[in-house]
């Protein structure tokens, strides 16, 4: 095995080996080009020594850990208000949750901001970036400190350009500039993901990080007021030629509700927590919020029963085709509409629906990390392709 110094802080960061004399034993090289190429890491603060990694012929072998300098990330999930579940309701404010999160995952300093993602991106980054700025202050953080800056929204993003494609939630969000944005005041890495690729990967790598073994084909469902996928490959997000990959929402299920993105039956219009609030607010239930909608479920409401059944039904449909295609070996279920009964119809729906091969293995199960999920995952998007292979090679030369 070749491997350069990216290489082996890949093996000190996944745990595979942690002492100069584990990475001779993997890598195959010469004890003084492992000497030369860690001495590199070193100098470079990327890693540090962490006392003994146990006896070896009789001494005590120095155990080493990844703690980069000047790595913390400030990351923002753009999410959508809770919809209308009727005409003359008041919507709630959109929100941003912020946070700075350190190169392992661990959430140093957080806040929230109210916004209006209608307002537009002119009106909305702005707020954001003094938002990040104050974040940083109150925390007695110093901007040098950060190596990166991440941000979700609820919309696809073009793998491209990085750019919001069209979302049609996000009206005049579309080919904005958003990453130029973000890096005008801070000059650092900027990303931009779709708010279920990046819960997906924060919830993939809190998975990988409890579990050993080669990575695993992984699909996250957010079922909230919105539906959506986020896929994880190989280890990597997958988002598709476009970043539509995973965009379940827009699956044709039949049904005449008309989906905010002007067609009929999509999944999303027909399942959603939209859907479910509006059908019952149609029914005559006013239930107001996803929240009054989960404590009714939790008391056994028959018409908020039969319209979670319904749901999970559809959904579950969906997720079977997803399941057979990719089949992955989990399938994590997260949002507002993640009740027990529906956990329970998504997981009959994929059984019922997907070939006996490509659900042997499968892992149906609510989300670890919950709502700090996004945040998790949009660091380790930032710290995965800073401290990458190639990226550490390049710095290092």
């Amino acid at each position: 095995m070749a491997a350069g110094a990216g290489e082996i802080l890949q093996l000190i960061r996944t745990g595979r080996a942690t002492t100069r004399t584990q990475v001779l034993d993997v890598t195959g090289l010469s004890r003084v080009t492992v000497a030369q190429r860690m001495d590199a890491l070193l100098a470079a603060g990327i890693i540090r020594a962490a006392g003994d990694g146990g006896a070896t012929g009789g001494r005590r072998a120095e155990r080493f850990v990844f703690d980069p300098e000047d790595s913390l990330v400030l990351v923002a999930a753009l999410e959508l208000a809770e919809p209308v579940p009727a005409p003359g309701g008041s919507r709630a404010t959109d929100t941003a949750a912020l946070a700075v999160v350190d190169p392992h995952g661990a959430l140093v300093a957080r806040a929230s901001l109210d916004v209006r993602l209608a307002d537009g991106p002119e009106t909305v980054l702005p707020r954001l970036l003094d938002a990040f700025d104050a974040l940083l202050a109150d925390a007695g953080i110093k901007p040098a400190a950060v190596g990166g800056v991440a941000l979700s929204v609820p919309g696809p993003v073009d793998p491209h350009d990085h750019r919001l494609s069209d979302p049609p939630v996000m009206p005049g969000w579309g080919a904005w500039p958003v990453v130029e944005t973000v890096r005008a005041r801070f000059d650092v890495p900027v990303h931009l993901e779709n708010d279920a690729d990046a819960t997906a990967y924060g919830e993939y790598t809190e998975l990988a990080a409890r579990h050993e073994g080669p990575p695993q084909p992984f699909v996250l469902v957010k079922a909230s007021g919105f539906l959506g996928a986020g896929l994880v490959v190989d280890g990597r997000i997958y988002r598709g030629t476009d970043g539509g990959a995973g965009d379940i929402g827009h699956v044709d299920v039949g049904g005449d509700a008309v989906c905010r993105c002007g067609r009929r039956g999509c999944l999303a219009a027909e399942a959603g927590g939209a859907a479910l609030l509006r059908r019952l607010a149609e029914a005559g239930a006013d239930v107001g919020s996803l929240a009054g909608l989960r404590a009714l479920a939790e008391r056994g409401d028959p018409l908020v029963t039969a319209e979670l059944d319904r749901a999970a039904a559809l959904i579950g449909r969906v997720l079977a085709v997803l399941v057979g295609v990719l089949n992955p070996a989990d399938l994590v279920v997260t949002g507002e509409l993640a009740v027990p009964a529906v956990m329970a119809g998504i997981r009959a729906g994929v059984y019922a629906g997907a070939q006996p091969r490509a659900t042997a293995r499968l892992r149906i199960r609510p989300a670890v990390l919950g709502p700090d999920a996004v945040l998790v995952g949009l660091a380790r998007v930032a710290v995965d392709e800073r401290f990458s292979a190639e990226a550490v090679d390049a710095r290092l030369g």
